[in-house]
């Protein structure tokens, strides 16, 4: 349980609940032939850069 306070503390969950959900909204309605919203689609690109981005530069700062 320390290990999910931790991760939330940092806020990993957070990013990857986000990314899941607007991601999964845009996948719902294309997949339902629905109109994706363009504030949606570029909201869902932007939080999924931000997400990589962000991996990134752990993956950086733990290697040295």
């Amino acid at each position: 349980m320390h290990t999910f306070w931790s991760l939330l503390r940092e806020s990993v969950i957070l990013q990857a609940v986000l990314t899941l959900g607007i991601w999964g909204a845009v996948v719902y309605l294309i997949v339902t032939n629905q109109p994706v919203p363009e504030i949606l689609s570029m909201s869902a690109n932007l939080v999924l850069g931000f997400y990589f981005g962000s991996k990134l530069a752990l993956a950086q700062s733990m290697k040295g």
